[in-house]
């Protein structure tokens, strides 16, 4: 337990990439059509939970004058706390931005390794799949020491 605990980043970027790798043959055969309501959906979920986190940074921002918040401070927890919320702030944004990207990507733009041409919308349909695991990780884990931060408050 104590060497999931110490390595859990590696553990779910490790879990993610296995993630990736075995949807790579569902996600291949995906044509801009299929794509494109996905990349909509995830771009918007993305955008809305990085709306939250944000919201819960502005409300330290607003209760500085708590003895709470001064505490955490001087503890040096909040600022951990914080910055792992722009951690997550980070790593939406990017999902955001990755799969709007994939918006405006045509079936058309192909490239080929060995004899199998692949298409870049895919390509980084598969990297925004793995950037969504992470940053959904990471926002459940900003949120439960938001909540865990919060509820003395």
């Amino acid at each position: 337990m104590e060497f999931i605990k110490k390595h859990y980043y590696w553990l779910v970027i490790g879990i993610t990439l296995l993630l990736c790798w075995l949807s790579w043959p569902i996600i291949s055969k995906f044509t801009s059509k299929e794509i494109q309501p996905i990349a909509s959906a995830v771009s918007t979920l993305s955008g809305i939970l990085f709306g939250f986190v944000m919201a819960s940074i502005s409300l330290f921002a607003s209760a500085k004058d708590n003895k709470l918040v001064r505490n955490t401070t001087m503890t040096g927890y909040l600022p951990k706390l914080v910055n792992r919320l722009h951690v997550t702030m980070g790593l939406l944004l990017l999902v955001c931005f990755t799969f709007l990207l994939v918006l405006f990507i045509p079936d058309s733009l192909t490239f080929k390794i060995g004899n199998t041409s692949y298409r870049y919308s895919v390509l980084i349909v598969s990297f925004g799949i793995f950037l969504m695991q992470n940053s959904f990780f990471q926002f459940y884990l900003s949120w439960k020491g938001f909540k865990e931060f919060s509820k003395h408050m």
